[in-house]
């Protein structure tokens, strides 16, 4: 075996591998460079003598840019990749052509034509489907699901010499359009992984997600435009589904106006025809013909530059996400110059950003010690091409990257355990540190390889490897008129009948159970060149199979890989209104969330199509699995109601966990304000961080007290420092400011003893108005450790004075306002029918009362 590296060792750019197996060359992606010499070296090429296929990773340019360049050498080698990479491909190249017919003193490095022929030799496979692309050679290829984007993937080689993995670019995080990485345990002799951010691990995703968020409500709030560059193939779409996903839970404003410009708005057409390599939930909404990116807030600009125009010039605030992503060209480059010189704008980085790009000067005036706002009015621009764009907008970095972070990547190296590890993909004093600390605790050989060097490599005990391709029985014809004709319910029949419903399948896999061929050519066909009439005939089949594969309700995707079809259960077809049969129903809630999720009971009530599912600790799920239940509804067309209070028992059997060998505890669960107490006799010196962990696991409060002695005087209500408890005024001036600009008013507050427990008392116009803050008072005891809670009585004379105050302003004469404690509304009395014809007043009052007490407003019969 033997590895050569033309490009993206030690950088990111330009990555291109070769590697001999069996005496055949495979060459392993082939991109481009953002600056600089564009080209991967290609001299390596000479010592192979040859390229004999090429494989794909994935569509991003520093990846698959120059193969055109290389296939218009070697045009008898075939390509290899995705179906969802080849689309994004096209789309990319095509775009490449077009920038470099703008550069007029630079010769392209390839025409139409070269792309046109380029894409006509690329064969596609699904994920986890083993091909072999040699006729005289037992090599086997399969590429394994990498995330990052839609397409991506990661390839395993097998040969008689051995057997390679190279990552390409891979997430085990999963993101808002793709799962995460799918690697099985795969056993390799020789593994590359990339090491883009090796250095670093990544900030919590929904943490960076609600901060983008926040920084989009608070711009546009203030009429400010918010430009967000980014990269059009994947970065792009991520953050218009986390914009929807955030106007549907009104985290942000319903009319909020989000403009999408750039090569964005072609990427997200081959997201439409590539449902299964997306997240499911988004796959069945497309299948479904459902627009997932676009709708009355999201507006594709499509290059309109009247509209461009019109969008920086408007008073409204709104959203512009635009390509490129490091500002190097594209719209993005024009919305900065326009926008980056008002004060109340801002622009958002969410990704790598170049060290020649824009986007990167934009960066250095976030470094530390090198604070924007502290630096002089002529040091704070932006420099693009001969411009010279003062910058005075605000600018924010946002972590939503789509790689791996260095504990990722260090678990994926440990857990396939290569012999011989690469690292490459990154700039070199990341990839040398990365490689030093997993040699240190790696028994292989790592290697930190440099562009232009190649490594020969004796696998002398290879690794055994399971057999990856399946041997499916074909399915026969149709036996006489009499048999059912329809090739697809055949094919389901057949297959639960041959494997049952837990075997998966691929959709070529599937294809040829159904026609008993391949959907492309056999290696020995393809030999001679340019696809022939019957690959095309069958590629053309193949597209027309997989669109009745999603359509039909044979079949079924896995959630995690839905690339991977399983024969459906004939009890678990959808019925024909679209809801699912109960039962059905009941079973599938058992796969979206599993034991793991803290279901611990659901159920179902037949007439409003609501199933009832009842989490351990529903806080923390309906946060976690908003997505999920999303899925789940639309999936069974059952809508979903959450129990709203904890589970008791798993909160005790939770807490007892925690406090561990502690003995002697009283647990007690104050239901209205959300808090479990546990008494001990002595306090434990991990009090605060026992807290922390119950609440971040069940999303509630945890005070841990002191027990009473029998017979003692209870301590006066002051600051335990024991507990690490903060003094009391400098408590009550924390509370006070909390609540200074709250719209519900905080009366009183005041030191109060709970069971013999010391702490504060918060008292508002009713108790509902005070759960309202309930988030705020959890903030409030972690930063105080006090126990607080709200008063349960309502404030009557405050009541009464709101309702009349809201009846003086409409002109309505009120006979008697009175405050009727066993409903905890207020009953207004009149004289005559003041409201008579004016039920919208009415209304109106009600709400206005409800708003600002939390209670009703009702009215007497006369």
């Amino acid at each position: 075996m033997k590895l050569s590296f033309g490009g993206g060792a030690s950088e990111v750019g330009a990555s291109f591998l070769m590697l001999q197996l069996d005496g055949k060359n495979i060459a392993l992606d082939c991109g481009v460079r953002m600056s600089g010499d564009p080209m991967p070296d290609f001299q390596i090429i000479n010592e192979y003598g040859s390229v004999d296929c090429v494989v794909l990773t994935h569509a991003h340019v520093d990846h698959s840019g120059a193969l055109p360049v290389l296939s218009r050498e070697y045009p008898e080698a075939r390509i290899y990749m995705t179906h969802a990479t080849k689309d994004l491909v096209r789309i990319l190249l095509y775009d490449s052509l077009k920038i470099m017919e703008q550069k007029e003193l630079e010769i392209p490095m390839y025409a139409e034509i070269h792309v046109k022929k380029m894409l006509d030799n690329a064969l596609c496979f699904s994920p986890t489907h083993t091909f072999v692309p040699f006729s005289d050679s037992d090599i086997e290829i399969t590429f394994y699901s990498a995330g990052h984007i839609a397409g991506a993937a990661g390839i395993f080689l097998s040969g008689k010499e051995g057997s390679f993995f190279y990552s390409g670019d891979f997430s085990i995080t999963p993101q808002r359009t793709v799962e995460g990485a799918s690697f099985p345990k795969l056993r390799p002799d020789v593994a590359v992984f990339e090491s883009t951010y090796g250095d670093r691990l990544h900030a919590n995703r929904d943490i960076e997600e609600a901060r983008l968020v926040a920084k989009i409500e608070s711009t546009t709030a203030e009429g400010g435009k918010l430009l967000i560059p980014a990269f059009s193939l994947g970065r792009s779409q991520e953050i218009i589904l986390t914009i929807n996903r955030a106007i549907n839970k009104k985290q942000l404003p319903a009319g909020l106006k989000v403009y999408v410009d750039g090569m964005v708005n072609d990427i997200c057409r081959v997201f439409w025809k590539h449902p299964n390599y997306l997240r499911t939930q988004y796959g069945k909404k497309l299948l479904k013909g459902n627009d997932i990116f676009y709708n009355d807030n999201v507006i594709p600009v499509n290059r309109d530059k009247a509209l461009r125009e019109k969008i920086v010039e408007s008073k409204e605030g709104l959203v512009i996400i635009s390509s490129s992503g490091m500002l190097t060209g594209g719209p993005s480059q024009w919305y900065a110059e326009k926008l980056a010189g008002v004060e109340k704008n801002a622009i958002a980085l969410t990704g790598y950003q170049d060290e020649e790009s824009p986007g990167r000067q934009l960066l250095e005036l976030l470094a530390p010690g090198n604070a924007a706002e502290a630096l002089p009015p002529e040091e704070r621009a932006l420099k693009i091409g001969e411009k010279s764009i003062p910058v005075k907008c605000d600018i924010g970095m946002y972590g939503l990257s789509a790689h791996a972070d260095k504990m990722e990547i260090l678990g994926l190296a440990q857990s396939l355990a290569a012999k011989r590890v690469f690292f490459n993909h990154g700039n070199e004093d990341v990839v040398n540190s990365l490689g030093a600390e997993f040699q240190k605790e790696f028994n292989g050989r790592v290697y930190i390889p440099k562009n232009g060097e190649t490594f020969e490599l004796f696998i002398r005990n290879k690794r055994k490897q399971a057999a990856a391709r399946g041997s499916w029985i074909c399915m026969p014809p149709p036996a006489g008129e009499t048999e059912e004709t329809n090739t697809l319910k055949r094919l389901w029949r057949f297959v639960l009948d041959q494997y049952g419903k837990a075997k998966g399948f691929t959709l070529e896999d599937l294809y040829y159970i159904a026609y008993g061929k391949p959907q492309t050519s056999s290696p020995a066909a393809l030999e001679n060149g340019n696809k022939n009439e019957n690959e095309n005939e069958n590629e053309e089949e193949f597209i027309r199979f997989k669109a009745s594969i999603n359509k039909e309700p044979y079949f079924e995707t896995e959630k995690k890989r839905p690339f991977i079809f399983h024969a459906v259960d004939e009890d678990d077809f959808p019925a024909q209104d679209g809801v699912m049969e109960v039962n059905a129903m009941l079973r599938l809630a058992d796969t979206y969330f599993p034991p793991s999720t803290g279901l611990y009971k659901k159920g179902a009530r037949f007439e409003e199509k609501k199933v009832l599912l009842y989490f351990n600790f529903p806080v923390v799920a309906v946060k976690a699995l908003a997505e999920e239940i999303e899925a789940f509804e639309q999936e069974t067309g059952w809508k979903a109601e959450v129990n709203a209070e904890c589970n008791p028992g798993a909160a005790e059997q939770l807490i007892n966990s925690l406090m561990g060998t502690q003995t002697g505890i009283k647990i007690s669960y104050y239901r209205t304000e959300g808090v479990f107490q546990v008494t001990v006799d002595e306090l434990p010196d991990n009090a605060s961080a026992i807290s922390e962990s119950f609440r971040h696991a069940t999303g509630l409060s945890l005070l841990v007290v002191k027990k009473v002695k029998k017979g003692a005087q209870p301590k006066p209500a002051q600051a335990d420092t024991a507990a690490g408890q903060m003094e009391q005024n400098q408590t009550f001036n924390l509370i006070d400011r909390y609540f200074s600009d709250k719209p519900h008013k905080l009366y009183k507050k005041g030191l109060k003893l709970k069971d013999g427990i010391p702490g504060i008392e918060l008292s508002f116009i009713t108790l509902n108005a005070g759960r309202l803050y309930a988030d705020d008072i959890d903030r409030l005891m972690e930063k105080t450790r006090w126990n607080i809670w709200i008063n349960k009585e309502s404030n009557q004379h405050e009541l009464l004075k709101v309702a009349r105050e809201l009846f003086d302003k409409e002109n309505i004469a009120v006979k008697k306002l009175s405050y009727l404690p066993e409903k905890a509304c207020v009953q207004a009395a009149f004289d005559g029918a003041p409201l008579a014809g004016r039920d919208d007043v009415w209304e109106k009052i009600c709400e206005a009362f409800a708003k600002l007490t939390g209670t009703q407003l009702i009215s007497k019969e006369p």
